[in-house]
């Protein structure tokens, strides 16, 4: 027996780490599109420190809130705004309070040479600007301020024929980004990828024209049914100062309170 015992031990001891590594566990995580960049390294950083795997599903805040709605298999959903998190959690769909993680700014973008270091909101009237890009606004919050922003300057009726809607704020960064529209509204974060940083021409929205877009995220109540303590340890890290420096390198800025 004590023979069996030690050569058992020793097989054991001869395994490749791969072998004898416990298998990881994953959650899935619903993410606004202007999110993506930063939440994969905040993934990145989580996976290290708690050998979670996590799966990110991208979308516009409002497609992804219908899929939540309908039981989609989210363990959270880091949303675009409070708006989207709050009727999940109204709809019996979300667990306990959300949290408000970071307050995103609008911004107009062009990757066009020819009108860099021009004001941006005074072009988008002109005739040799034929189309703006906009998210739309029914799914996408930042669309939602975007056309906020616009009827409050007055210029909603006067250029809404110029319009190009995109399903997400992805989307409509791709139309601007690739020449389909001659400028259009994004969320800044967006423009700290690295694929579009120092890329084109940006200006800031004013900020009195539209609302502060605080973003929250919230655990699902798929999320609490299966597998609440992963659920619960990826929303306390979202809390670390390290998630906060990952959000401050993107162009967010930090609520004060959450």
């Amino acid at each position: 027996m004590r023979f069996l015992l030690l050569f058992f031990f020793f097989i054991f001891l001869g395994c490749e780490p791969s072998e004898r590594k416990i298998p990881k566990k994953t959650i899935n995580i619903a993410v606004s599109a202007n999110m993506q960049f930063a939440m994969r390294d905040i993934a990145l950083l989580f996976e290290k420190k708690e050998n979670i795997k996590v799966e990110i599903m991208i979308g516009a805040s409002g497609k992804l809130t219908h899929q939540i709605l309908n039981g989609a298999p989210f363990h959270l959903f880091v949303s675009a705004d409070t708006l989207f998190t709050r009727k999940i959690i109204t709809e019996g769909k979300g667990v306990g309070q959300q949290h408000i993680y970071a307050i995103g700014s609008l911004v107009l973008w062009t990757n066009r040479k020819d009108l860099k270091n021009k004001n941006l909101f005074n072009l988008l009237t002109y005739s040799n600007v034929n189309k703006i890009s906009l998210p739309n606004p029914t799914t996408a919050p930042y669309g939602f301020q975007a056309k906020l922003a616009l009827e409050k300057a007055g210029l909603w009726k006067k250029i809404s024929s110029k319009v190009v809607l995109g399903e997400s704020i992805a989307q409509a960064t791709q139309y601007i980004y690739s020449g389909v529209c001659e400028v259009g509204f994004v969320s800044k974060s967006v423009l700290f990828s690295p694929k579009l940083k120092n890329k084109g021409y940006w200006q800031e929205v004013p900020k009195h024209l539209y609302e502060p877009i605080y973003q929250g995220f919230i655990i699902t109540q798929w999320g609490q049914e299966n597998n609440m303590k992963a659920s619960t340890s990826f929303s306390q890290f979202m809390k670390t100062p390290a998630v906060k420096d990952i959000l401050l390198k993107n162009g967010y800025q930090l609520p004060d309170k959450e």
